[in-house]
Formats: C-alpha cells, sequence, structure tokens
C-alpha cells in the first residue's frame, strides 16, 4: 500500500484539515523529478547554489548543483519550470508551513486538555462528606477521566501520524534529490 494512501487511513477525521499535506509536498517533489525525466535530450544550463532551510529551531544548509529542466503539467496544465533550488525552496517552505499549522493545532489540543484537567481537579477537590453527592461525582469524574484518557490517545496518534509524514517526505526528498537531509532534519 502507498503511503500517501495509509496516512489517509491513519487520520483522525474531524482533524484531517491539521495534517501534514503529504500529498502536495510530493507533488512539489515530482514537479523537479518530472523534468528531469521528459528533458534529458534538451541542452542544459548548471547553476549551483545553496538553500537555507530552517524547520522548526533546527537549520540546514544545502549545497545543490541543478540544471534547467522544461515544465510538467497537473491537471492538464503547464506548471511553471522547477529547477532543483526552485523545488527545495518551494518544498522546504511548505514543510515548514505544515509542520507549523500541526504545531498551532497541537497547543490548542494541549491548552483545551489543560483546561479540562483543571476542570477535574476542581470536582475532585471541591468534593463534600454526602455520600449520594460522592457516588455522582465519583462517576462524573470517572467519564471526565475516561473522555481526558481518549483525547490524549488521539493526539499521541495525531502527532506520530504527522512525524511519520514529515520524515517519509524528505526521505523521499533526499532520495529522489540525491540531498541528504535527512540527518540534518529534526523530526522529534
Amino acid at each position: 500500500m502507498k503511503f500517501g494512501k495509509k496516512l489517509k487511513e491513519l487520520r483522525i477525521a474531524k482533524w484531517a484539515d491539521y495534517y501534514i499535506d503529504y500529498q502536495e509536498l510530493k507533488y512539489i517533489l515530482k514537479s523537479h523529478l518530472e523534468n528531469a525525466e521528459h528533458s534529458d535530450e534538451e541542452a542544459t544550463e548548471n547553476k549551483e547554489s545553496s538553500i537555507k532551510i530552517r524547520f522548526g529551531g533546527s537549520e540546514a544548509k544545502l549545497s545543490i548543483v541543478s540544471s534547467k529542466k522544461s515544465g510538467m503539467k497537473k491537471n492538464g496544465k503547464d506548471q511553471p519550470h522547477r529547477d532543483l533550488p526552485s523545488m527545495s525552496v518551494a518544498f522546504f517552505t511548505m514543510l515548514e508551513d505544515e509542520v507549523n499549522l500541526v504545531e498551532a493545532f497541537y497547543l490548542k489540543m494541549v491548552e483545551s486538555l489543560r483546561i479540562q484537567l483543571d476542570k477535574a481537579s476542581l470536582l475532585y477537590h471541591n468534593s463534600d462528606d454526602f455520600n449520594s453527592l460522592q457516588y455522582a461525582k465519583t462517576k462524573a469524574m470517572s467519564a471526565l477521566a475516561h473522555h481526558i484518557s481518549h483525547d490524549i490517545n488521539m493526539l499521541v496518534s495525531f502527532v506520530e501520524v504527522n512525524k511519520l509524514a514529515v520524515r517519509k517526505i524528505v526521505k523521499k526528498y533526499s532520495k529522489r534529490t540525491k540531498q541528504p537531509v535527512l540527518d540534518k532534519v529534526n523530526c522529534e
């Protein structure tokens, strides 16, 4: 099974908009590869450049030798020319934007969990000595604990799937462009 399809199966449906857009990153990468496949006979102009990539708190510098290639088509429309440096900039800019989206959603969910835990703490500390109320509060605490546990497990799954998507797409970038980036990008 292809990873893109597997990724869709692993997603939590209600959070689908907050996952790494693996397919679009793959398309950006493919825009360079398609160019390379279709222009072997064309005269090429070699160009060396270096790209500084900021990914979360880490920074990597790539030195890239590339050659100009012709455009490709997506949905029957001509796409802009993508040599290796311009494709790399587009790829890592989008990857960073996607990671920032994931991080913002993650922080929002952590804050939501913190609020739920504060409610549970208040419920626990405001217990009184009446037996009938104790039973109701214990039952409410149990339901709240179950809900919080479920949300934490979903968030852990969300993080793991996104880490895997980043790892896979960066590995694909390294393999296809022959640029060793995986060791320089921290996927943790």
